[in-house]
């Protein structure tokens, strides 16, 4: 493999010495550019501005192969195809109702010049909120069936610019690590970043680089060669059964995109639907049997005595039921039955744990009755949905798929798959194909980042790939300041298990991890912090963590009973990663507002310019005065008369926040 470092310098050569007039795509509103070409090294380049302030540093791409040369020498470049695109879809859940997918395309081919000399086409769209560009391989283009080796595409910073990156250490993991802000140009060079990064350049230009449409290809990750910062570049999740490819395809071939979103403020790309559209439009006839909803789960206080229950909470059916009775009081339409309904899941072998050799997922432990929890649940209104463990799925997925229909159950949390190399991506399209034709959805834990495919296929309801409240079971990792973070950076990509709403509070400095003297388990801060990550973390199925007795006759818990989880639209109001949030998000006539705040307590005026005319009447759920005391105190009255050209001003306690519903 050629250094990476000469990939750098012949990209800046080629961008200083050509003339780039002819070789250029912008956005239709025009603010956002990107230069294009090709040169005589193995590469092509490229280089995005906005407003001419250039946000992205002349980059180059290169594609190495196993078995075939690399692909470029003296590359002839040609525009074959330009269009505009300005069409209204609708989404069947997500941050909004309606969504513009408003973008100019551009379709260059990259030929060889020399004898025998291949091609491929780089497909660009602008939009008004970002770039995107794939690689396609077309039938008779030369490439044959290949084996990818490498696809290093640049995405070059200033090293001064301030990014929030996670460090995923390596391929194979359930993404869950923390954002952590540092200049782009001090992220190490043994470090493996995951997508997304997020990049402030200045304080009117942000950028949030990622991936989208993901269905046959390698998961994309970040590395940044230390001698030369600020210099990020692409590395593909390698195949597990051959770490030497990273992708094995035949023409035709398509990438998924590669998305560099843009914004003036880290808002617009909250706001933007950028990744959604670049997904193919829903591909079932029939989404009748897919609903949005709240799920209660057990397995956060499994194993604990749950004082209003009057007995031990465990793997039975007298606990499933227990939790099924939360989900009905509250209103919620899901309860999760969660790891060990059908047995032991794990074993050691060696000192080497993997997946259980005789589990049976058709088969549940005598101490639960599944059919008769399912059929309690239907008569409570409650679906029930079914833990799994990936590798014991992949051995009886058909079985089981159909199994889990005759008995009634509304879908799967299927969990530890902790990989997207292209095997893996494959079989997360398999699976969801095969659930949707039983009409079941699925909740992917142990899953790699959203990519936008969940607008072709719908039953994909949520997935986690974050850093979540389970934590805090065993570790002191979940602070307000990750909290507040993840709304920037892994909240942007689409539909997120964090598993919000714990409802037994401490503040940062006297948290205790579960165990011990310390009740099951802890969270971080306030509860109105904790009320409105339902609101401000998208999920159409929302799981809500805390145990029934911590719900019942609690203040707030009100809240959980009210918000949906599915919007006509969202709004972002303020914030700055890792200090502040407050988003609006509207469903029917009925507007939610969740305010968040880190280890600092803050003061916000918040505008309410996105109401219609007239006047509306507030319910506020704040911190209370004592709330630096305690943490699970909160203040709940009624503002009357507001109109759009007023603002509220709002106090929230270090870690606190806020929820208010406006009619």
């Amino acid at each position: 493999m050629r250094p990476i470092f000469i990939t750098f310098i012949a990209s800046l050569l080629f961008f200083s010495a050509c003339d780039q007039q002819d070789m250029q795509a912008e956005s239709p509103d025009g603010r956002i550019r990107v230069s294009l070409g090709a040169n005589e090294n193995p590469s092509f380049a490229y280089s995005v501005s906005l407003d001419e302030k250039l946000m992205v540093l002349p980059s180059a791409i290169r594609l190495e192969f196993k078995r075939q040369e690399e692909f470029g020498g003296e590359l002839h470049m040609e525009l074959i195809s330009e269009s505009l695109t300005d069409e209204i879809w609708h989404p069947l859940w997500g941050k909004t109702s309606e969504i513009r997918n408003h973008y100019n395309e551009y379709i260059y081919r990259l030929s060889e010049t020399g004898e025998g000399g291949r091609y491929l086409d780089w497909i660009i769209r602008v939009f008004n909120d970002g770039v995107a560009f794939r690689y396609s391989f077309p039938e008779g283009s030369g490439f044959g069936d290949f084996n990818l080796a490498a696809e290093l595409c640049q995405f070059n910073l200033d090293p001064s610019n301030k990014a929030w990156a996670t460090n995923h250490e390596h391929y194979f993991s359930s993404q869950e690590h923390s954002y952590d802000e540092r200049p782009a140009g001090e992220i190490g060079g043994d470090e493996l970043i995951g997508c997304p990064l997020l990049v402030e350049v200045d304080e009117t230009g942000w950028l949030l680089i990622s991936e989208a449409d993901l269905t046959d290809w390698a998961g994309m990750y970040f590395s940044a060669p230390e001698a030369f910062p600020g210099t990020i570049i692409s590395s593909l999740s390698s195949l597990k059964r051959d770490p030497s490819v990273k992708v094995e395809a035949s023409c035709p071939a398509i990438s998924p995109w590669r998305v560099i979103m843009v914004g003036d403020t880290p808002g617009t790309l909250i706001e933007s639907d950028i990744i959604a559209n670049l997904n193919d439009p829903v591909e079932y006839e029939d989404v009748s049997w897919i609903h949005p909803g709240l799920s209660a789960w057990d397995r956060w206080w499994s194993g604990d005595y749950g004082p209003d229950a009057g007995f031990e909470l465990g793997m039975n059916t007298a606990t499933m039921k227990y939790f099924v009775d939360l989900a009905h009081e509250m209103g919620w339409g899901y309860m999760i039955v969660d790891w060990s309904w059908y047995g032991e899941v794990f074993s050691t072998v060696d000192g080497v744990q993997g997946p259980h050799p005789d589990a049976d997922i058709t088969t549940p432990i005598e101490e639960v009755d599944i059919e008769g929890i399912i059929e309690y649940a239907g008569e409570r209104d409650v679906k029930i949905i079914l833990w799994v463990l990936s590798m014991h799925l992949d051995r009886q997925m058909d079985e089981a798929l159909a199994k889990y229909e005759e008995w009634g159950a509304a879908g799967i949390k299927v969990d530890f798959m902790d990989s997207d190399d292209q095997d893996m991506v494959r079989w997360y399209h398999e699976l969801a194909r095969k659930a949707a034709k039983h009409h079941l959805v699925i909740d992917f834990h142990g899953a790699y980042k959203p990519t936008g495919v969940s607008r072709t296929l719908p039953n994909m309801l949520t997935r986690e790939g974050v850093l979540g409240n389970e934590y805090t079971k065993w570790s002191d990792l979940i602070t307000p300041r990750h909290t507040v973070t993840l709304p920037f950076t892994r909240g942007v990509l689409g539909e997120m298990d964090f598993t919000p709403g714990g409802f037994n509070h401490i503040h940062q400095e006297e948290f205790i991890i579960a165990g011990g003297d310390a009740p099951n388990p802890y969270v971080m801060g306030t509860r109105c912090h904790q009320l409105a990550m339902l609101v401000v973390y998208e999920s159409a199925f929302g799981v809500v963590c805390d145990s029934p007795y911590n719900y019942r006759n609690q203040a707030g818990s009100e809240f959980l009973k009210l918000v949906p989880s599915t919007w006509d639209e969202t709004r972002f109001i303020s914030g700055y990663p890792g200090e502040s949030i407050v988003l609006a998000r509207r469903a029917g006539e009925r507007w939610y507002v969740g305010g968040m705040s880190n280890e600092e307590p803050r003061e916000l005026s918040i505008s309410l310019d996105f109401l219609g005319e007239g006047t509306h009447v507030a319910t506020l759920w704040k911190d209370a005065e004592d709330a630096a005391l305690y943490p699970a105190h909160l203040q709940k009255e009624e503002i009357t008369d507001l109109t759009r050209d007023a603002s509220l001003s709002i106090e929230m306690e270090k870690g606190g926040g806020f929820v208010m519903i406006i009619d």
